[in-house]
């Protein structure tokens, strides 16, 4: 299929960063009360009730996924979506796609402009706003009340003007009961605000991390991770302002093809069931994820959705779950190895994805076929498992995007189930614990992902939209104004918005170099930005002293390839005490703001800065960060004050 666009502004890359913050961070209470005024002259309930969901869970579900459809994602068709963005045109002649399809991006992106360049310059659009409502409510029958007050809105004999101010009103009370409805009734959302503490476990040191200065405790494991982890150790991890735990590659790795000589590649997976024997037993993990649950965090892990190792449980299982055929005689093609099955023979390629026109693949891996409806029957049960046998509370997904249809179909030249793998899979897992959440690490297609229900996706590296790249690492790793603008504006909107999958944000992680290489005097201002954003942010072990044992071959701060171990008395001084100086102020601020939304903060021209307004979510503080990641230095003038931000340099303001 062809890569749809999941763009946002087509706008000259000086006017994108002169846009303001999108929209006020009233209370629901005060848009409801100021939305009724248009419908009752008297203040009365207005008339267009917000609809909640029935008390049976079936349906309650099936109502909430309608809710997010509304609001984010509008009807698919399979992998087909049945709505595109609306697209506002400017009289100049550019024009600006909303940040969703659903009712939010459409809200959030119109305010937007009108904010900045007046309701009547989009006046043109108002017979064009009733049309795209209507399409996108119709597929949702208890919409139907909305969908009539619009109507008669549209027919009435108001000025183009009153109806466009009537119409952000009512939107304004629609949208804010349906997000009030997402937060009641989403027992995952804590996922779109996760402070994730990224461990890996082979290469943690728990000994050396507690004599560094945490408490002692006498290991119950015999040196294995999970038997000798307990509560103070999970107890320095929400010291630092964490609220969750992803300990990374904790499945048992292939033998068969193994490369370097670390342990092999914690991706190169051989049971998916089951945890890693040379971590803990599965009653070890299972007290592992106790004790972090008591210690209030959550435990998310791996799920490897696109190969297993050369010699693993699926694949001596069955090769029909794998992308291969059956060769009786003869060397296998380029790309494949050799798997013996029932007295059969089958040349099964390793596991790739699409690059430069072809397929790339890693050598110590085979290829899971998602074509094959029994495959994803059978891998759906085993991710089930996860939560059932061991309470696990979410799944970071590797490399998600390979495997939706029109990726899958298009690399591996195979005709696709209708449906998506990744709907039904988050629908089972949800149904046996609503509170689980999926976190993708993908790098195109984000809108597909959360359209499939992915509650939280990272924020690293996105270019199909029209105002360019937005993934938030490589906007500060480039280190451009203008990428940095675009950047911001999205995560913001991601952060306010409940009906899609919210933004992960993050300056480093196992697969990046360690961020003090990739920013060098630039990290104070990037971890800032970074740790006050209050939408998901990941860290990863090792990270917050400086440690980096990367290799030539490798540039991961803690290679596979070769063995290693994090020196919790080395690293980095100054990185550490930056990292230090930095999760204290995040602490500091959420323990002052509490829960708080954020509105991006344009720099005036000539000033290169990031930075954006936090507001509590009871509207009685207000602070901004503002910060330089530029690589060279920017003046500044904000909150009364001025002066130059030298690259790396950031500020935070009280704001009245």
């Amino acid at each position: 299929m062809k890569k749809r666009s999941l763009s946002l502004l087509l706008i000259p890359a000086f006017l994108a960063a002169l846009f303001p913050a999108a929209l006020t961070a009233e209370q629901p209470e005060a848009l409801r009360a100021r939305a009724a005024a248009l419908f009752d002259g008297n203040g009365a309930a207005p008339a267009v009730e917000i609809p909640r969901p029935p008390e049976k869970a079936s349906a309650a579900a099936e109502f909430l996924l309608e809710t997010k459809q509304v609001l984010s994602a509008g009807a698919w068709d399979g992998s087909t979506p049945e709505m595109r963005h609306f697209l506002f045109r400017h009289p100049a002649g550019w024009t600006a796609q909303a940040q969703s399809v659903g009712l939010e991006g459409f809200l959030w992106t119109k305010k937007e402009l009108e904010g900045r360049f007046g309701a009547d310059t989009f006046l043109h659009h108002v017979p064009d706003y009733f049309s795209y409502l209507d399409a996108l409510l119709a597929p949702v029958a208890w919409t139907g009340e909305l969908r009539s007050a619009l109507t008669e809105l549209r027919d009435s004999t108001l000025t183009a003007a009153e109806k466009n101010a009537r119409l952000d009103e009512m939107l304004d009370h629609y949208v804010a009961g349906l997000q009030d409805n997402v937060r009641r009734y989403d027992a995952a959302l804590w996922a779109k605000k996760a402070r994730v503490y990224q461990m890996f476990p082979r290469a943690y040191n728990l000994a050396g991390r507690r004599e560094a200065g945490l408490k002692d405790r006498a290991g119950a494991g015999g040196g294995r991770f999970f038997g000798d982890f307990g509560p103070s150790d999970f107890e320095a991890i929400k010291k630092m302002g964490f609220d969750a735990v992803w300990p990374m590659g904790i499945l048992p790795i292939g033998v068969r093809g193994q490369t370097g000589t670390g342990g092999g590649s914690p991706y190169s997976i051989s049971d998916h069931s089951t945890v890693n024997p040379d971590l803990g037993t599965e009653e070890e993990f299972r007290r592992f994820v106790r004790d972090a649950h008591a210690a209030g965090l959550r435990v998310i892990v791996d799920f490897v959705v696109n190969h297993t190792s050369l010699d693993s449980k699926l694949l001596l299982e069955d090769p029909a779950y794998f992308v291969g055929h059956r060769r009786p005689s003869g060397p296998c093609p380029n790309q494949h190895f050799e798997q013996l099955h029932g007295g059969e023979r089958w040349c099964v390629h390793h596991g790739g994805f699409e690059y430069g026109g072809g397929v790339s693949d890693w050598i110590d891996t085979a290829q899971i076929d998602y074509s094959s409806v029994r495959l994803r029957a059978r891998m759906t049960g085993i991710v089930k498992g996860w939560v059932t046998k061991f309470d696990v509370d979410g799944f970071r997904v590797d490399m998600a995007h390979l495997d939706l249809n029109n990726v899958f179909g298009r690399t591996w030249g195979r005709t696709m189930p209708r449906d998506e793998f990744y709907r039904g899979l988050i629908a089972a897992v949800k149904e046996a614990k609503p509170s689980a959440a999926f976190m993708a690490e993908a790098y195109s297609f984000q809108e597909d992902l959360s359209a499939c229900g992915f509650d939280a996706i990272y924020s690293k590296f996105e270019t199909g939209r029209e105002e360019g790249q937005t993934g938030w690492y490589q906007a500060m790793e480039h280190g451009s104004p203008q990428e940095l603008a675009s950047s911001m504006n999205r995560l913001a909107f991601l952060a306010w918005q409940s009906g899609g999958a919210g933004a992960v944000a993050f300056t480093g992680n196992h697969d990046e170099p360690a961020p003090e290489r990739v920013y060098g005097e630039r990290l104070p201002a990037a971890l800032a930005l970074t740790f006050l954003y209050p939408g998901s942010m990941l860290m990863y072990n090792g990270a917050e002293i400086g440690y980096d044992a990367s290799v030539p071959t490798e540039h991961k701060p803690l290679p596979f390839s070769v063995p290693c171990e994090i020196d919790w008395q080395g690293g980095n001084p100054e990185v550490r005490r930056i990292y230090s100086e930095v999760l204290a102020l995040a602490s500091s601020v959420r323990a002052e703001l509490g829960d708080y939304g954020i509105e991006p903060l344009w720099a005036p021209a000539g000033q290169n800065w990031t930075g954006y307004a936090m507001k509590s979510a009871s509207g009685t503080r207000r602070k901004a960060v503002i910060g330089n990641i530029t690589r060279g230095d920017t003046w500044f003038s904000f909150s009364g004050l001025s002066g130059t931000l030298r690259p790396g340099e950031y500020r935070v303001f009280d704001l009245p």
